[in-house]
């Protein structure tokens, strides 16, 4: 990842640790074929999402994550849409 900045230490730490400990912070991109459907529901979706996750061995999207989607920073409150619009913050895609 190129971009350094992130709103918060905290979440920057979150963002940072490896998927198998808990607390992830991690910014997904939705396959286009999920981000197409998922404009239909809500027009102004983004083509990524915030995620928090209690940790995960292979991909964030399997069915046996604990994953919660998230908008704001938990920490700092920062609305996470407008801060994280580089590609470079993204980790994973899925869909």
């Amino acid at each position: 990842m190129n971009n350094e900045n992130f709103c918060c230490e905290r979440l920057k730490g979150a963002y940072l640790v490896g998927n198998e400990f808990g607390l992830n912070f991690r910014v997904i991109q939705y396959s286009e074929k999920l981000y197409n459907e998922l404009k239909q529901i809500k027009p102004s979706m983004l083509n990524r999402g915030f995620v928090i996750t209690s940790g995960y061995k292979n991909s964030i999207d399997d069915e046996e994550t604990m994953k919660m989607v998230i908008n704001h920073c938990p920490f700092c409150g920062q609305n996470l849409k407008e801060f994280y619009k580089s590609d470079d913050y993204v980790q994973e895609t899925i869909g």
